[in-house]
């Protein structure tokens, strides 16, 4: 078999450019956040003053609780980030993150500080220089970073998320040079704007992991990815300048990394109860790199799985399954995916193995984020005149319109044409994770 020179370069780079894409997620994923909430901005808090709506296009985010983010920047020196102490009922459950989505550490009730507060001090990549006592230190690998913060209500009430935003406002990020007499932190409330941070399946996707390459070293585990890199024009110091054909092929490229990643997440994964298809996004390769560093696991590095995680999600969490845990379901008890025009009803067994409080969300099963127009995301324990049957049991409901008896317990499909589903826990009790108490499938109702 004979082939033609550059029809052999072209397919060669198309290859790299799939598996930069699934690769690279983690990093695009933090970078479009970082750009579209902070504008550029570092070492600052964005936050909502009000439980999210549609217009927070994130992905997979939370509408029950109250969140505070900051993207931090190390060039110039360790950053400090202060954690207040528990006050009122009010918790913060949080994680700092590198670049990568690692995990440098829990914060909050269920971090290291156990809900007292205190002083977490990020380190640039390499720093040698001698710290002060009395911080909590986290080594990073990269100089970008990020926390994801959340102020968990005592309650469904305005009054709860009042206290919530004020305990909020007392966190503080500042340079640790300017320690002794720190700068007041700055806060931004995003309440009101669109922020769209879902992944571009396009050129933007390699424009933004290009952006990453140049303010980022890249890691010793990555080296191999260094050639795929500059083989589609991403090269450290460079400009990022396809010609037409480079972007149709990387157009084609990134369209085929989306299909495997939305395949591998729908078909791949095991049920985590038996006989249910709830599942977590996750297999325990990935899961113990990601907490315990990839650096940490030579025997294999399951970036594939990372691709998938943070196409449809992002943070990670170090102690998954003690502060936070998530399963999804894509398909009804019989095996077909959630259609937006059919009903559903979902039962939640009683007495669910929480500390804090269970919720079930609704995402757009497109976009992974809320389903645009919609007024309600979510039921939760805390959801204001839920029912519950007799036995304890809830039933939720997911359907194109909601019936008035059924009001606090439903969510509606809205303009999506499929949908996905998320249970929360928070505050894990240890059935959860042992598999004494298990979700049971969602029941399709009506066509």
């Amino acid at each position: 078999m004979t082939y033609d020179e550059s029809d052999v370069l072209a397919r060669g780079r198309y290859r790299h450019a799939v598996e930069a894409a699934i690769w690279g997620m983690p990093a695009v994923n933090y970078q479009l956040m970082r750009e579209t909430m902070t504008e550029g901005a570092t070492n600052e808090f964005v936050y909502w003053s009000k439980l999210l709506d549609w217009r927070n296009q994130t992905l997979t985010p939370n509408p029950d609780l109250i969140y505070y983010m900051a993207f931090f920047d190390t060039h110039d020196g360790p950053v400090v980030v202060e954690i207040p102490g528990e006050s009122d009922g009010q918790a913060l459950n949080g994680s700092i993150c590198s670049l990568w989505q690692v995990p440098l550490e829990d914060v909050g009730h269920f971090g290291v500080d156990a809900g007292r507060g205190g002083k977490y001090l990020i380190l640039p990549p390499d720093f040698d220089e001698p710290v002060p006592e009395g911080y909590i230190v986290l080594p990073c690998e990269t100089y970008g970073s990020y926390a994801l913060l959340r102020s968990v209500l005592a309650e469904g009430t305005q009054e709860a998320l009042d206290r919530g935003l004020e305990l909020c406002r007392r966190i503080r990020v500042y340079p640790l040079a300017e320690a002794s007499d720190p700068p007041e932190t700055k806060a931004r409330d995003l309440h009101g704007d669109i922020v769209d941070t879902t992944i571009p399946y396009d050129l933007r996707f390699y424009e933004l992991l290009h952006r990453v390459i140049q303010n980022e070293p890249l890691l010793a585990r990555d080296r191999a990815f260094e050639q795929m890199l500059a083989s589609i024009g991403i090269r450290k110091d460079e400009p990022f300048d396809p010609s037409p054909a480079d972007v149709a092929l990387l157009e084609d490229a990134i369209s085929e990394a989306h299909a495997w990643l939305k395949a591998e997440y729908e078909q791949s994964f095991d049920a985590f109860f038996d006989g249910a298809k709830w599942f977590f996004p996750g297999r325990a390769d990935f899961t113990e790199s990601q907490r315990d560093g990839f650096d940490a696991h030579p025997e294999g590095y399951p970036y594939p799985n990372r691709g998938v995680i943070y196409h449809m999600a992002f943070i990670g969490i170090r102690r998954l399954g003690i502060g936070q845990f998530y399963l999804v379901n894509l398909r009804d008890s019989d095996g077909d995916i959630f259609s937006s025009s059919a009903s559903y009803r979902m039962r939640v067994p009683a007495g669910v193995p929480v500390s804090q409080f269970w919720s079930v969300t609704m995402y757009d099963a497109a976009t992974h984020a809320f389903i645009r127009g919609n007024t309600k995301y979510s039921v939760s324990s805390q959801t204001p005149g839920l029912a519950t049957n007799d036995d304890g049991t809830v039933d939720i409901f997911f359907a194109p319109h909601t019936r008035p008896d059924q009001h606090a317990n439903t969510i509606e499909t809205g303009s999506s044409t499929s949908f996905e589903l998320m249970f929360r826990f928070y505050g894990v009790g240890p059935e959860v994770m042992t598999k004494q108490w298990a979700l049971s499938d969602v029941v399709r109702t009506s066509h």
